[in-house]
């Protein structure tokens, strides 16, 4: 069997220094003003710009690549902390944040060439460590088997994976395999009647009565709350978020784009330190899965992590306690303390 094969079916049974801009360190966080304004913006395709946000000094370099539809502020209770050890990076993929909108589909191979292009234009030196979480740990995962010599170590918080979408290989009832399977084209669709609103200027102008298509989990923070809003009202936002919902959702059978893009291969990473952390409550997006059902779609996912990690001779799988799928900001202590250790193999290793 080719391993590409092997692993979908496995799945399923020197120093540079930055200064902030107009930001502190400390162990709460990064202030909420250094996520809403651009910070610097590289051009990485002519005139089209992504936004890149960098603190500390150091290397390796460490580079946060968010889940779809997030942004340099999903990364607001660990960059700091990691920019005590060493330079850590946030950016904007193409039409998120301040980043300008994107010109090409936003499926895997697009997210690591425009990344590949911000660290060569924004000089960063590599190798770097890579921090994915959720869609943007199958960006970090391609980027590693795409250019392994500007990689030293990776961190998959919560991980997506090529096969995720495979429902019928958890070992769940048919019928619960489709309800998974429609859950996803519920977020296509409400992705598209958002683009559509704010197309319409529908959500610039509800931005003070709320929508679901607006930020509804910041409002306790009224700064980050307003610029998350102001970007979810801009129709490149929804753009961007429209097409990685459908290149990685977009397949009711089959392979769909990001898994075909983005598979694994036997000794994928080599000896590269490489950690994986799973997510102690990681439900399945319904409501009327019974207890068993829901263990059976845990164990799919956690199995998939166990498969990831094994792909290098120095990897692991840390399931994280008390953390849903954002692991960074329900548990953003652990998440610095492995982004740290594996900055410290790099180090020992050079």
């Amino acid at each position: 069997m080719h391993a590409r094969h092997l692993i979908a079916w496995l799945t399923a049974a020197a120093v540079v220094r930055f200064t902030a801009t107009c930001a502190s360190q400390n162990d709460a966080g990064v202030p909420s003003t250094a996520y809403a304004h651009p910070q610097r913006l590289v051009s990485v395709d002519g005139s089209r710009r992504l936004n890149l946000f960098c603190l500390g000094h150091g290397s390796p370099v460490v580079i946060l690549d968010a889940g779809t539809g997030g942004s340099t502020a999903s990364w607001q209770d660990v960059q700091g902390r990691i920019a005590q050890t060493t330079t850590v990076c946030s950016y904007d993929r193409a039409g998120y944040g301040f980043s300008d909108a994107a010109s090409r589909p936003s499926d895997a191979a697009n997210a690591v060439d425009d990344l590949h292009r911000l660290i060569e234009r924004a000089k960063l030196p590599v190798p770097v460590v890579l921090v994915g979480h959720s869609n943007g740990g199958i960006y970090a995962s391609l980027y590693a088997r795409t250019y392994p010599s500007e990689v030293a170590g990776v961190v998959l918080v919560d991980p997506g994976y090529a096969g995720q979408q495979h429902f019928e290989r958890y070992g769940l009832p048919p019928g619960k395999a489709a309800e998974l399977t429609a859950a996803n084209g519920r977020y296509i669709a409400d992705a598209r009647v958002c683009l559509d609103k704010a197309k319409s200027g529908e959500l610039l102008e509800r931005e003070s009565t709320g929508s679901s298509c607006l930020d509804n989990a910041n409002k306790a923070d009224a700064v980050l709350h307003a610029a998350l809003n102001s970007e979810k009202a801009q129709p490149k936002y929804y753009e961007a978020n429209l097409s990685e919902f459908e290149n990685t959702f977009g397949s009711v059978t089959g392979e769909n784009v990001n898994d075909h893009e983005a598979y694994f291969e036997a000794n994928e990473f080599g000896s590269m330190p490489v950690i994986v952390l799973t997510a102690a409550r990681h439900p399945a997006p319904v409501s009327d899965f019974s207890s068993e059902e829901q263990a059976r779609y845990y164990a799919a996912w956690k199995r998939a992590h166990d498969v990831i990690a094994s792909l290098s001779t120095d990897g692991k799988n840390i399931v994280v306690p008390n953390s849903g799928h954002f692991i960074q900001r329900d548990q953003p202590a652990t998440l610095v303390r492995y982004v740290n250790e594996v900055v410290a193999k790099v180090r020992i290793d050079r």
